[in-house]
């Protein structure tokens, strides 16, 4: 139970739990509602790396736990752009089919190999104009979304080619070393 008595992954999990009231607040078109939520979002996803960090609590569940509820924020965070805010369907399956992707490599990483990768500054970037865009929809800002809506796919676009190449070796020893023991 210690490993999510810790503050950083409890900030994981609580943001899940904001989810589902900002999934109503969206869908009635509470606009300082879901913002105020959506901030509280983006806030407990930078707190819960601060403390991971700051109170040395980093560790392979943590790193799983963290990016994989990344991904579920993101999907539900897509679908209700595009269900009640005209995201366009192309990115909403672009970004759906990236956290998807993501989420089945972690847990396949994490259950067959035990190797979790870091964030990158490029990805916090990317996931930066991703929010961005999020509350530029949410705004009625619908020119500006669509110029982070691009800004966003590109930079995801990199963040893939980026992460492939830095991790793919470490992955592949990770491989090697299963197949040795």
């Amino acid at each position: 139970m210690k490993i999510l008595g810790n503050i950083a992954n409890q900030l994981s999990i609580l943001r899940i739990f904001l989810v589902v009231p900002l999934y109503f607040l969206v869908k009635d078109y509470h606009i300082f509602g879901s913002s105020i939520l959506l901030i509280l979002i983006v806030l407990s996803d930078v707190l819960d790396g601060y403390f991971a960090r700051k109170l040395n609590s980093q560790g392979l569940f943590g790193k799983v736990l963290d990016h994989g509820v990344d991904k579920v924020v993101s999907i539900f965070i897509s679908f209700m752009l595009y269900r009640y805010f005209g995201l366009p369907s192309w990115a909403f399956y672009f970004f759906v089919g990236r956290d998807l992707l993501i989420l089945l490599f972690g847990a396949g990483i994490l259950f067959g190999f035990k190797v979790a990768f870091g964030s990158l500054w490029i990805g916090k970037v990317a996931g930066g104009f991703y929010f961005a865009m999020a509350f530029a929809y949410l705004l009625n800002f619908s020119e500006v979304a669509n110029v982070l809506m691009i800004i966003s796919v590109a930079l995801f676009l990199v963040v893939l080619l980026v992460y492939t190449v830095k991790f793919f070796p470490t992955l592949k020893e990770s491989i090697m070393r299963k197949e040795e023991s």
